[in-house]
């Protein structure tokens, strides 16, 4: 009989055991059941509440978008107050009046848009097509980009999202995301602010070599009245038609003048006489033999000196017998 006991309290006591086991395993099942289930409503909250963070980050993306336009149009009103002076002096000298200062932005559209077209399937509405892109930037984008306020940059912007932004998300290539196709949408490296001096409407950097020279030439002979040092000057007349030379340089030489003393190196001889030059000297170069380096000998005098007045004389437009056939031509 108590073998018999022994036997069943041993069972009994092996169930518990396994009981027992069985017990903490589901416990460490309830407890992480219990994490799941709390991070699977965090997630559904987190979820919920997308759609306002959605806006939330669009609307700051819009104001950041806003801030980039405020710091063109500071830079814009600093070159302006920088600059004011020269502007000033230019609209002040009638000499001048060719010339103008701008500060504007410039908007490279065309950089822009191919940059968006390399995101998109061409081949899906609206946008099937080179160029059609930068159409529409043009319409909704261009006048905002161009000089529009901050205020109307956000609200192009918005406006142009509002129209194409959906569409384009949607025909976007396999290879593009909608994180490439926001920082293409809202960069703006293609627009910066250009200042400088333009001549008649053109800029300095597209003007022929011989224009340019004169642009910058007279522009710092007009604003240098306070230097009375000596200025040497070679060759201004380069690249430069006659009637250029007489009413572009000849009135800022003859006004620099007055203050300082002016030294030339000229093959233009109207500039000589029509500058009112004090003293001339002519360089003639004699080449002996072929090989030597010439020999220059030169004559020096003012202009009224018949033997200076000979000299320019002959420099003038091919010499004195080719004013007379040109009078002779020209009735006078």
């Amino acid at each position: 009989m108590l073998t018999a006991e022994v036997e069943r309290l041993a069972k009994e006591l092996g169930l518990d055991q396994t009981n027992a086991k069985r017990r903490v395993e589901l416990e460490k099942r309830l407890v992480t059941a219990r994490a799941n289930e709390e991070k699977a409503l965090k997630d559904y909250e987190h979820a919920e509440k997308a759609p306002a963070r959605l806006k939330e980050a669009q609307a700051d993306r819009l104001t950041r978008y806003e801030a980039v336009f405020s710091a063109l149009q500071k830079e814009e009103q600093t070159l302006e107050q920088l600059y004011a002076p020269l502007r000033s002096h230019i609209n002040a000298d009638p000499r001048l009046s060719k010339l103008n200062f701008v500060v504007d932005r410039v908007v490279n559209i065309e950089a822009w848009a191919n940059r968006g077209e390399s995101l998109l399937d061409l081949r899906k509405p609206p946008f099937n097509g080179r160029g059609i892109l930068a159409e529409m930037a043009r319409v909704c984008l261009l006048p905002a980009w161009k000089s529009g306020t901050p205020q109307e940059a956000r609200a192009a912007m918005q406006s142009f999202m509002d129209q194409h932004a959906r569409q384009a998300a949607e025909a976007l290539t396999q290879d593009s995301t909608l994180l490439d196709f926001g920082e293409w949408l809202f960069s703006t490296n293609h627009i910066s602010v250009r200042y400088g001096i333009q001549y008649e409407g053109v800029e300095i950097a597209h003007l022929s070599p011989g224009t340019r020279g004169v642009v910058l030439l007279t522009l710092y002979l007009a604003l240098d009245e306070w230097d009375v040092r000596p200025l040497i000057i070679d060759q201004p007349e380069e690249n430069l038609d006659p009637r250029s030379v007489l009413a572009d340089l000849v009135p800022f030489f003859r006004d620099a003048a007055k203050r300082r003393q002016i030294i030339m190196v000229t093959h233009n001889a109207n500039l000589v006489v029509n500058t009112d030059s004090d003293q001339v000297i002519v360089a003639v170069a004699h080449r002996t033999s072929p090989t030597a380096l010439p020999q220059v000998t030169y004559t020096a005098g003012g202009l009224e000196d018949p033997a200076i007045r000979s000299h320019v004389c002959s420099l003038l437009e091919g010499g004195e017998e080719a004013f007379r056939k040109r009078g002779q031509r020209y009735g006078v």
